[in-house]
């Protein structure tokens, strides 16, 4: 597939089935079954994708306060 490998001649339907298929494994990782992933509308899957990203950030900003708290080598407050 083009598209895996960074080529630049992808086309509409592989870049198409690329988005689908990556979309599709990352609902099932986060444990959403099969059934429920198949009768999701476009909306409601870009729902739950915005509101695992959030969750998936949130929890690297508290990883990332902890590690700065342990080592102490991070203002707590850069960029904020």
């Amino acid at each position: 597939m083009a598209f895996m490998r960074g080529v630049g001649d992808t086309t509409p339907e592989e870049a198409l089935t690329y988005t689908y298929w990556v979309t599709v494994l990352q609902l099932l990782k986060i444990g959403i079954a099969w059934e429920a992933i198949l009768s999701f509308t476009e909306g409601e899957v870009a729902l739950i994708t915005g509101i695992q990203g959030a969750l998936d950030q949130r929890e690297q900003d508290e990883q990332t306060r902890s590690a700065a708290k342990t080592h102490g080598n991070m203002p707590l407050n850069v960029g904020m």
